[in-house]
């Protein structure tokens, strides 16, 4: 199954918007707003951020969502990380499965480790590192991290719970 990349459009936003509103997300994304408008305000268009987001598809089909950000532009984020060796040329990534039909079968790892090559590494090559730190909780997604080529690197105080710390290195 080859996974493919589109940029995230405004045309996309009513799907982002419920997949932020499964319960198998909502569990995940504590605290965060994911009303109509917050998803509109954080991920529109109109959002001056330089956070990319993507559109993830296989076989035709939108399947999820995932982000990149620069370590350099989220320092507050990454300082927690600094002693585990990850640097300014890092970027980090956020993202999710939409339907939880298509959980638990390896597309989550697939569609990391595509991110990873082709639009975090393959578009930027300023980036050394890729790091991800989902909560420890949070199993499926640090294992996922694991097959895509992720490696663990220690955990992290987060105010809602530790983290894992996960880094692919180019």
């Amino acid at each position: 199954m080859e996974v493919t990349f589109r940029r995230l459009s405004d045309h996309d936003l009513p799907m982002l918007h419920r997949w932020l509103n499964e319960p198998g997300v909502v569990a995940w994304w504590e605290g965060d707003d994911v009303s109509w408008d917050a998803v509109v305000r954080e991920y529109g268009t109109a959002n001056p951020d330089p956070v990319e987001h993507w559109i993830a598809s296989a076989d035709g089909r939108d399947i999820g969502w995932i982000q990149c950000w620069a370590a350099v532009d989220e320092l507050d984020e990454i300082e927690p990380w600094r002693p585990f060796g990850v640097t300014d040329a890092a970027a980090g990534i956020d993202y999710l499965l939409g339907e939880p039909a298509d959980r638990t079968r390896g597309l989550g790892s697939e569609m990391i480790r595509a991110f990873v090559r082709d639009v975090v590494f393959g578009l930027h090559l300023q980036y050394t590192q890729a790091c991800a730190a989902p909560y420890e909780a949070n199993v499926a997604s640090w294992r996922a991290l694991e097959k895509a080529g992720f490696r663990y690197a220690g955990t992290v105080a987060d105010k809602d719970g530790p983290c894992r710390l996960m880094i692919a290195d180019r």
